[in-house]
């Protein structure tokens, strides 16, 4: 007849299986990343879902990019190397803008991630700050981008009007240019982490 194995011993068996099911080096190494299967054929719903003005298209096609009046910083601010054929990301932003200054962290980690997934995009902070010494204060801890300062506010809604939308528009706003220059992507609002998949389908289709 078995003998019947003491409850601590199970117990103490069931413990010791749930610490190793924990423990980092038993997850295996070939698991997907989280978005390899973003793919470009889903790029014509992102511009959809994801763009309030989508301009899809191949090489020399897209919308022209508007001028943006700019003014020198108040503060030092390092600017990045420029990537050659790369993608500009450019958001409008400002320090008195609570969603602006959440998310600005949340594009410092696409950024990379994107670069890891091979596709190369130069990030372009645009300030529309009249407070030049909140705008300083700000400047003083690393960005994840390049830092820019438009000229003025009111210069905000001439570019707005070049980029197809409405002048009224609340910040942030976000500006994806192609490698040759004409604009693909422009997204009223917020981004979200369940927006990269959509971001990238963008990107990838070129």
């Amino acid at each position: 007849m078995t003998k019947p194995v003491p409850l601590f011993s199970t117990l103490a068996l069931v413990a010791v299986v749930g610490l190793a099911g924990c423990d980092d080096k038993n997850v295996p190494q070939t698991a997907a990343r989280r978005f390899d299967g973003v793919k470009t054929d889903n790029a014509a719903a992102a511009y959809k879902t994801f763009c309030e003005r989508g301009y899809p298209g191949g090489p020399g096609q897209g919308h022209k990019l508007p001028a943006m009046p700019e003014r020198p910083l108040p503060a030092a601010s390092p600017v990045p190397p420029a990537k050659p054929n790369a993608w500009r990301w450019i958001n409008f932003w400002a320090t008195w803008c609570t969603p602006c200054m959440d998310e600005i962290p949340l594009l410092g980690r696409w950024n990379e991630s994107l670069a890891k997934d091979g596709v190369s995009i130069g990030l372009e902070l645009w300030s529309v700050d009249d407070d030049q010494a909140a705008l300083a204060s700000w400047l003083k801890k690393p960005a994840p981008g390049r830092v820019r300062w438009l000229r003025t506010f009111e210069d905000l809604a001439a570019v707005l009007d070049g980029l197809g939308v409405a002048r009224a528009s609340a910040l942030p706003v976000h500006v994806l240019v192609d490698p040759n220059g004409a604009v693909r992507c422009v997204r009223v609002g917020a981004v979200h982490d369940e927006d990269y998949g959509a971001i990238k389908a963008i990107l990838v289709s070129g």
